[in-house]
């Protein structure tokens, strides 16, 4: 016997959605991990897939809190190295190294400080619904 047509709720389907392969299922299956984590970091409810993520912006904290700090351990002083010599760190990354070398890396600033001045504009605007 063979399976030519699918019949489910009213609907009838060739048989083909049947043939699911293995990474499609792992694909699935881990899109659905990342919901879980999502959903668990937003509302304060640790799982185990979302465990990574805390320790991760954990160190995050620490690693801003010390890094004007004169204390130090292992794990920080690389970072502490990069925030006081981010150029030496440039060839390691060619994507941010490419734009420094060609326009001198003011692009990048003078589009972080349009976006601060638009920003500024909305907050000065004074708009009252009612009035």
């Amino acid at each position: 016997m063979e399976v030519e047509q699918v019949f489910q709720d009213g609907s009838v389907f060739p048989a083909a959605v049947l043939d699911i392969q293995d990474d499609v299922l792992i694909q699935k299956f881990l899109g659905g991990v990342s919901n879980m984590a999502a959903l668990s970091r937003e509302i304060g409810i640790p799982t185990e897939a979302g465990l990574p993520h805390m320790f991760g912006n954990a160190f995050r904290n620490v690693a801003s809190l010390i890094a004007d700090a004169d204390f130090t351990f292992k794990e920080v002083e690389e970072v502490k190295k990069f925030l006081a010599d981010p150029s030496a760190y440039a060839s390691a990354n060619p994507a941010a190294a490419a734009p420094a070398a060609g326009g001198g890396g003011g692009g990048a600033a003078k589009a972080a400080k349009a976006e601060v001045v638009v920003e500024e504009e909305e907050e000065d605007m004074e708009f009252d619904l009612f009035g």
